[in-house]
């Protein structure tokens, strides 16, 4: 019998021209099959090889860029809870990016299977296990991408956002193997014999995939808790805690250093934003949603997102270098649970938070808030709208700002860290005395700025002496608030977060107040600790869902009571703010916060 081209081996295979290797192929069935027909038409419709394989890689790239772009904007649609329009709008900027990304990968994909088919042995296979490889890869990636934007979305969303993944899977190993087929022919090798499912490597894995990241999805999820009264113990007991953000003992005089003894903790995120949230919060980065401070607002997109996987560079550096995007910083609609001041509130405790993380745009739902927005906005004079809950506690602490000179530079650097840090205690002690709450929160950022710009290594021999000297004086006044004001306060629970700043990997915790026991040795606590302990000491009910744990080992005999509910209750979702004010970025930006 006669031996069919098609059958010989691989280093004898005869050579074929364009026009026999075309009909071979639509004869059998090659050029109609889809993604993979596509590639093959785009190689066989030039007259000579070498254009023929640069129009197939043109061709496999930009299927490749388009399956990419929609899977992330779906992605970052769920995770920023974004209408369509605004997805659609991000898709038609991530398809510009991927464009670029996908010839590369499509590139280094062509040169792998070049070599691949350099080999004598079993060429007729390469195709399928090119296919194989870069769909697994694309697997991979899609569910690294995908798993963690998939935290606190609907059932809905994160099925569509699952099936985008599984499309560009499909998509990917379908490229994969037309254009290693395509440089098959283009070597003049023979066509494979007979028509074969091509699909379904590439649509097993899509599957698989699918069901991996379904369950992965629905088991994160877990079952919806009930929504449970807050029973409050009947008590009067007032507390306060303070973060104390880029502390360290070496910026102060030995003399001065007498501050509580803390238990120490390590971080589960070094962004400003997302421990200090997690501090407030008693859940995980993942939990409450607050990844980090650091966001990115698209031309045409009408709310700020964060940029993950491979779009992260290109939407959170290039686009804002060509001014079609710009920085914002993360605000309380990103915030997925409630906080100690609004779990409070619910629970019929007055509360009062000023300057903590993720409190702009401030609503009715915490007790009194003055954002972190409120200091820079009303130093600028402009207008104060949602920088504080209810709105004249806003007008009344505005009046407190320190006034500003025309510092420039380091001088304004430093006056902007000890002038939030005044404006902070002064709110704080005035709202406190005034308005009575039994729950109250400040975070205080001045040792954490001025101890940033001092680690920055282009800083000159004067900057450093004006900033080790402003740090030596501003640890000590935040250490005597904490030694001798803090205790005066009629609190009887204080709990003091000493972090050692954006850089560190932990601090400690301090409690005081008669509510607090001395910590045992050896006892581990972590930042998600407080809140639960905190609300506990106030005769809150702790929630089984929370990842952290109220500790009575710090408090007093009786000062912890047992009772528990099944969660604190979903927080009521927010709208983004229309814009984050330009002027508070560039406040951040200054500072350090932003890059």
């Amino acid at each position: 019998m006669e031996k069919r081209p098609e059958d010989a081996e691989d280093g004898k295979a005869e050579a074929l021209s364009f026009e026999e290797a075309r009909e071979r192929l639509r004869a059998r069935g090659y050029l109609d099959r889809g993604v993979e027909g596509a590639v093959l038409k785009g190689v066989l419709s030039s007259r000579s090889r070498a254009r023929g394989v640069l129009n197939g890689a043109a061709v496999a790239a930009t299927l490749l860029a388009t399956a990419l772009a929609a899977s992330d904007a779906v992605i970052l649609s769920v995770a920023a809870a974004l209408p369509v329009k605004d997805g659609l709008v991000l898709f038609l900027w991530l398809l510009l990016g991927s464009l670029l990304l996908a010839l590369v990968l499509v590139a280094a994909l062509g040169g792998v299977a070049w070599l691949r088919l350099s080999s004598r042995a079993g060429s007729e296979h390469a195709p399928a296990e090119m296919g194989v490889v870069l769909g697994l890869l694309a697997a991979l990636f899609g569910a690294l991408t995908a798993l963690p934007a998939l935290d606190g979305a609907a059932p809905l969303a994160a099925v569509f956002a699952v099936l985008s993944v599984a499309v560009a899977v499909f998509v990917a190993a379908r490229v994969a193997r037309g254009l290693t087929t395509a440089l098959l022919v283009s070597r003049g090798k023979a066509v494979l014999g007979r028509a074969r499912a091509t699909g379904l490597p590439g649509a097993g894995i899509a599957i698989v995939a699918t069901v991996a990241l379904l369950v992965a999805f629905f088991v994160r999820r877990g079952q919806e808790p009930p929504d449970e009264p807050l029973v409050v113990t009947a008590n009067t007991r007032r507390a306060i805690v303070v973060g104390l953000d880029g502390y360290s003992d070496r910026f102060l005089p030995a003399a001065t250093r007498a501050l509580p003894a803390g238990t120490p903790y390590l971080k589960t995120s070094r962004d400003p934003a997302a421990f200090w949230t997690s501090v407030a919060t008693g859940e995980s980065a993942r939990r409450h949603g607050v990844g980090a401070l650091d966001l990115v607002r698209v031309a045409g997109v009408s709310a700020p997102l964060r940029p993950r996987g491979a779009s992260a560079l290109y939407l959170g550096k290039v686009l804002p270098a060509l001014g079609l995007a710009r920085r914002e910083s993360v605000t309380s609609a990103a915030r997925r649970v409630p906080a100690l001041w609004e779990v409070a509130h619910r629970a019929g405790i007055p509360s009062l938070a000023v300057s903590w993380w993720t409190t702009y745009p401030a609503g009715d739902g915490g007790g009194t808030v003055l954002s972190n927005h409120l200091y820079f906005a009303a130093r600028s004079g402009g207008p104060l709208v949602g920088e504080a809950w209810p709105e004249e506690a806003g007008v009344r602490a505005a009046k407190l700002v320190p006034r500003r000179g025309g510092e420039q530079g380091v001088a304004r650097l430093v006056a902007d860290a000890e002038g939030w840090d005044a404006f902070v205690l002064a709110s704080f002690r005035e709202a406190w005395v005034t308005d009575r709450p039994r729950l109250g929160l400040l975070y205080l950022p001045g040792l954490d700025i001025l101890a940033s710009a001092l680690a920055e290594a282009d800083r000159d021999a004067g900057d450093r002496v004006a900033l080790a000297n402003a740090l030596s004086g501003e640890a000590a006044r935040l250490a005597t608030f904490v030694r001798e004001e803090l205790p005066g306060l009629g609190a009887d629970l204080t709990v003091t977060v000493l972090d050692g700043g954006r850089e560190s990997a932990g601090g400690s915790i301090a409690f005081g107040g008669p509510l607090a026991a001395p910590a045992p040795p050896g006892l581990k606590l972590a930042p998600e600790d407080v809140a639960p302990t905190v609300l506990a000491a106030l005769g809150v009910p702790s929630a089984r869902d929370l990842t952290g744990r109220p500790q009575p080992a710090v408090l007093a005999q009786g000062a912890s009571g047992g009772a528990t509910v099944a969660s604190w209750g979903r927080r009521r979702a927010l709208a983004a703010p229309p814009i984050d004010p330009k002027a508070y970025v560039e406040n951040l930006r200054s500072l350090g916060y932003l890059k």
